[in-house]
């Protein structure tokens, strides 16, 4: 974020506080239970959103150097991206040729080869066959023709991209569009490690996952024991980049911030930036670290796969800074984990029974909204929304 953007943002905030209010929508949005539930919209989700847009799969930390790798479930085509020995990072379909086994099993690590469990083929880093074990028994196979199949990738602003579609076109700069792109530029990704990554399945819709990241009018009342009292309630900016977003909540210490000499005044750390990536990331700058959350329709309606992680602007070298920021990640795990996504499970659990037939978004949820509209907008444009 450039000089003038930063401080435009703080005008916009400081005058939200000093009014109450908040970036609101023009109406309250109605949302169908349905789009929770209703296994032909997963279905169509997971066939569109999932397969032809571009998705971040991996940060660059998380693959930092040769034969680093990760693994990901993007609805049910399981995918392994790893650092190449010529640096290269590449998302792979991690099947195995001979038989359809998945090859790595493992959510991350490091690797020289990737061999199948199942008969031991093997591939080298950068997905191609190296070993059939039996060479007699596949005498006159084109090893060449026998890697795992990739996938269009291409590695951005620290962020490992990828079109989950073999044989597609990736077309990033359309996806994001300059000005969006620029906001992502400015983290700076690239310069941040890796601190912790989880990845787990989920009870409930991918969508429930993004939700819970999209409005702040919650913190005071959720999350009233834990990160709530660090934060103005129901206060935050909001700026739309076509599918894309952003929205800024305010943190305690940004009045007094705000009331500073101007050569003084900073967005960091006194407001958490959070980006919506359509369809599926959630990107945060959180006081001095950014974390990242992707959710992933699950194989199972009204399921998803999560992984976050949490990014640090430098290696921890010191007991101190190890302790500061596994400090940070505790509370993090905690507060989405036991808190957010339980709820989401809830929320879930309540709207299968068929008993509520719709959400309300609020006006001040325009985040949320925001997302929603864009879900809708792009099923309806390809012919397949309900």
């Amino acid at each position: 974020m450039d000089a003038t953007a930063e401080q435009q943002l703080i005008a916009e905030l400081t005058d939200l506080v000093e009014r109450r209010t908040t970036a609101m929508a023009p109406e309250v949005r109605y949302e169908p239970a349905a789009s929770y539930t209703d296994p032909a919209r997963h279905a169509a989700e997971r066939e569109l959103l999932f397969r032809e847009y571009p998705l971040p799969v991996a940060t660059s930390a998380e693959v930092p150097g040769p034969g680093a790798f990760t693994t990901s479930q993007i609805g049910d085509l399981p995918v392994l991206t790893v650092r190449g020995d010529d640096g290269v990072a590449r998302c792979l379909v991690n099947v195995c040729r001979h038989r359809g086994n998945v090859v790595c099993a493992e959510p991350a690590g490091t690797r020289r080869t990737f061999s199948c469990e199942y008969h031991a083929w093997s591939y080298d880093r950068a997905g191609r066959l190296r070993s059939t074990v039996d060479r007699d028994g596949f005498e006159g196979l084109d090893r060449d023709a026998h890697g795992l199949v990739e996938l269009p990738t291409e590695e951005r602003h620290g962020i490992v991209w990828t079109l989950p579609k073999p044989g597609g076109a990736l077309d990033l700069t359309s996806h994001l569009g300059d000005e969006f792109e620029s906001e992502i530029a400015d983290l700076d990704l690239a310069s941040f490690t890796l601190w912790d990554r989880v990845v787990m399945s989920q009870p409930f819709d991918w969508k429930c996952g993004v939700d819970t990241f999209l409005e702040v009018f919650h913190l005071a009342y959720l999350h009233k024991k834990t990160v709530g009292p660090f934060f103005v309630g129901n206060v935050g900016a909001y700026t739309g980049y076509g599918l894309h977003h952003r929205y800024s909540a305010v943190r305690n210490s940004f009045m007094e911030m705000a009331a500073g000499p101007a050569q003084e005044r900073t967005v960091y750390p006194h407001s958490s930036l959070v980006h919506l990536v359509f369809p599926n990331t959630i990107l945060t700058w959180q006081m001095d670290h950014i974390e990242m959350w992707r959710f992933y329709p699950g194989t199972g309606d009204g399921t998803c796969t999560a992984e976050g992680l949490m990014l640090t602007p430098e290696p921890a070298t010191t007991d101190s800074a190890r302790r500061h920021w596994e400090r940070n990640w505790r509370i993090l795990l905690d507060t989405i984990l036991e808190e957010d996504f339980a709820t989401m499970e809830r929320v879930q659990r309540n709207l299968r029974t068929g008993a509520v037939p719709e959400l309300a978004f609020g006006r001040n949820e325009i985040a949320l909204q925001h997302f929603h509209e864009g879900v809708h907008a792009e099923l309806r444009r390809n012919g397949i929304d309900p």
